[in-house]
């Protein structure tokens, strides 16, 4: 009588056995699948990597630019293996985002030295990138990912030919004429001293702001003079949450449609405020926050009422305008009476609605905009003339404080020692931040360059018509913030980026940027076969030929790319790996895996990057997404919080922390259960459920083994066997083609 036999162990060992295995399943298998499953009538199955940036260590959880580095590889992981046994081909590159300002920041940081030079910069930068991609890289190897991770055959945003690809991608956009520069508000970073775009943004929503009801002084026309029967000065209510914006008024707005009340205080001054609106401004507390026996503004008398629209084209006065200073009320849709007193300060240089009806009214040509912010939020003062001498001397005392700190708190000051402010409290609401330093951001009018989106827009949401999205509610999301965009911000104030190749007339200011010139400097790039000597070399070698003149002196403004134009442009250098056309009209890959952040990163600026540049299909066909991992209180991973555990925790153990060593075959369980498309939680205790479900699948597999060690080779077909036999294949069968489709679906929590 035989027992059943097999050399399968009941437990993994994975310390010591997994290391063995590693190279021939992953590295290996990859090279050889790419040898042998080439076919003349099947293309290959390409998932293209999006590159996480290389900054940084691991971490099971959420990270700034991608979702998840462990749950990302290993699902990606599955695709390729699945593709490879149902006989096909797989192209997968990984790859690097390397520019930026954390690592940047990281240099500079490092090297202790605040005065580097652009090229020691750039010099530093390099290396720490290089540093983080290895660590990187060789975390990556042992979640046990099938693809070659030597250098010629991954992909890093640093690597000159990749920049160089990046360079003939924008030039293409300049001969569309996208690109332009404009000088309109951005959001500004006073912390990393550049603009951001908006998938470079996060929001405190727990931010307090200084609110402040201001008086403005209304030249009333004789008609509501008549009307009204009054003959004192009639103030204008105005709430601002940015009292520091209050030297770059220019207009107040009111709703045309909306019901204002001229109302009398218990002093006998009069106010002009919505009449929704009444009720609330009567419980404001009077003056600063930190004066003594603060109270309430107190009843409000009302006296008549009017429309908004009587009192668009109305002057008023304010004692930061000069004296031959002309600002009016104009009509805005963006008025409301949800908060405030449904009168808005309009500072265009601080705002973006303010800015647009500011340009639209045809204001912005004939008058400008004023904004006395420097590139670190400081407030920069200048002489005006015309201003009262103490308004004039309290101004100048301003100069150099911080706009979002203590200049705020000496505006409110100003105020009310010159009987403008009515009152001021905190207001608690959802602030931007920047995603990087975590610090506040400020909106303010720098000269930028902007790609223009007002056609690749929707042209974009018809592409996105072909591509499969998983799960289905990606659709909706990425189609809507590309709905929003009008344009995208692609400058940056920093060194270590691919130069934003526009050269300057010195004198005049105007820029040369066309496709030609971008193409006569990376014709000069590729000599030196480098973009550092965009910062050694003089200016008018980067200036064409038929270009230069005597009387020109050319300067250089030293701006760089956005890091999401860097990022979006690799289905570019994809397409040259794969030997394509650039702009041939099929999608660039068959999926894309990132987490749920990306619709506002990498899915986006690699669909407007390619449309705009080729006006075809979307890089593409399959956009799948993935929650972030969070704790088993539903938490996001944070360092502050102290719950961000690393994934070479769970696979090499920490004994202080009391984990066991479990392997990476239980890192890749956890994943394969889960449900990628929510949130997914981690925990000590959910990788040991974990850990104990891959015993039983081992345990189970070694039954199985051992009862099958003795079994012929020659095994009878179905037709030979019994009903019983014959029901057991006939269920395992349906269990396969069930696998297969969830498989197939990309649904591995169902198939598992």
């Amino acid at each position: 009588m035989s027992l059943p036999q097999t050399a399968f162990s009941l437990r993994a060992h994975a310390r010591e056995r997994e290391p063995k295995f590693r190279r021939a399943t992953t590295e290996d298998l990859y090279r050889w699948q790419r040898e042998h499953l080439q076919r003349d009538d099947q293309p290959d199955f390409v998932l293209h990597d999006g590159p996480p940036y290389a900054n940084g260590g691991l971490h099971a959880g959420t990270s700034t630019t991608d979702a998840g580095h462990a749950i990302n590889k290993i699902l990606k992981d599955f695709i390729l293996r699945f593709q490879v046994m149902q006989g096909r081909r797989v192209h997968y590159m990984p790859g690097w985002d390397c520019h930026g300002l954390p690592i940047e920041l990281k240099a500079l940081a490092e090297s202790g030295n605040s005065s580097l030079s652009p090229l020691e910069i750039r010099d530093i930068a390099r290396k720490v990138a290089q540093r983080e991609l290895d660590g990187q890289r060789a975390s990556f190897m042992e979640f046990g990912i099938m693809a070659d991770w030597r250098d010629e055959n991954t992909y890093r945003t640093m690597n000159f030919e990749y920049e160089a690809t990046q360079l003939e991608m924008f030039a293409e956009m300049v001969a569309q004429g996208l690109i332009g520069q404009h000088f309109r508000p951005v959001y500004w970073s006073p912390s990393s001293h550049t603009a951001l775009a908006e998938a470079e943004i996060e929001y405190d929503e727990n931010h307090e702001s200084r609110s402040a009801y201001v008086k403005f002084q209304l030249q009333p026309s004789d008609t509501l003079l008549n009307k009204w029967k009054v003959d004192k000065d009639i103030h204008l209510a105005v709430w601002t949450t940015t009292p520091w914006s209050l030297l770059s008024n220019m207009a107040l707005a009111v709703h045309p449609d909306t019901q204002y009340s001229l109302v009398q205080l218990e002093s006998g001054e009069h106010l002009l405020v919505a009449t929704d609106l009444q009720s609330s401004l009567s419980k404001i507390p009077v003056g600063l926050a930190n004066s003594p026996r603060r109270s309430e503004l107190g009843e409000l008398k009302q006296i008549a009422t009017c429309m908004g629209r009587e009192l668009v084209g109305l002057s008023y006065r304010f004692k930061f305008m000069t004296t031959n200073e002309h600002r009016e009320i104009l009509a805005a849709p963006f008025v409301t009476t949800s908060s405030g007193t449904g009168i808005v300060h309009m500072a265009p240089a601080h705002g973006h609605e303010d800015y647009d009806l500011w340009r639209d009214s045809g204001r912005m040509a004939q008058i400008g905009i004023v904004s006395p912010i420097d590139d670190y939020g400081r407030l920069r003062m200048t002489q005006q003339f015309g201003l009262t001498p103490a308004i004039q001397e309290a101004i100048m005392q301003l100069d150099g404080q911080n706009a979002l700190q203590e200049g705020n708190q000496s505006i409110l000051k100003l105020l009310d020692e010159h009987d403008m402010l009515l009152g001021e409290q905190p207001y608690k609401h959802s602030y931007p931040i920047d995603w990087r330093t975590k610090q506040p951001l400020l909106i303010r009018a720098t000269a930028q360059w902007f790609a223009d989106l007002t056609t690749v827009g929707p042209a974009a949401k018809k592409a996105l018509k072909d591509v499969q999205f998983v799960p289905k509610t990606g659709r909706n999301r990425l189609e809507s913030l590309i709905g929003r965009r009008s344009e995208w911000c692609i400058s940056r104030q920093r060194v270590w980026g691919v130069p934003l190749p526009a050269v300057y007339n010195a004198e005049t200011g105007q820029a040369l940027l066309t496709k030609r010139n971008v193409q006569h400097i990376l014709d000069v790039f590729r000599e030196h076969n480098t973009m550092d000597v965009w910062w050694t070399l003089e200016p008018e070698t980067f200036v064409a030929p038929e270009n230069r003149s005597p009387n020109i002196r050319w300067e250089i403004k030293k701006d760089t790319l956005d890091v999401w134009f860097d990022s979006g442009s690799s289905w570019a250098a994809l397409q040259k790996v794969l030997g394509r056309d650039l702009c041939s009209p099929e999608p660039c890959a068959d999926v894309y895996l990132e987490g749920t952040d990306q619709h506002r990163g990498w899915f986006q600026s690699s669909l407007l990057t390619r449309i705009a540049t080729c006006n075809g299909a979307a890089p593409y066909k399959t956009l799948l997404t993935h929650g972030f991992v969070v704790d088993d209180s539903g938490r996001k991973m944070s360092k502050s919080i102290g719950n961000v555990i690393s994934p070479q925790t769970f696979i090499h153990g920490d004994p202080e922390k009391g984990i066991a060593p479990l392997g990476t075959d239980v890192m890749r369980w956890w994943t394969a259960k889960s449900d990628y498309t929510r949130d997914i939680p981690i925990s000590p205790l959910i990788m040991k459920h974990a850990s104990d479900e891959v015993r039983k699948l081992r345990s189970s597999a070694r039954f199985l083994l051992a009862n099958l060690g003795d079994v012929p080779r020659d095994i009878p077909l179905p037709p030979e066997l019994g009903v019983l036999d014959r029901y057991i294949l006939h269920e395992l069968r349906a269990l396969e083609q069930t696998c297969l489709l969830a498989f197939t679906e990309f649904d591995y929590a169902k198939g598992m």
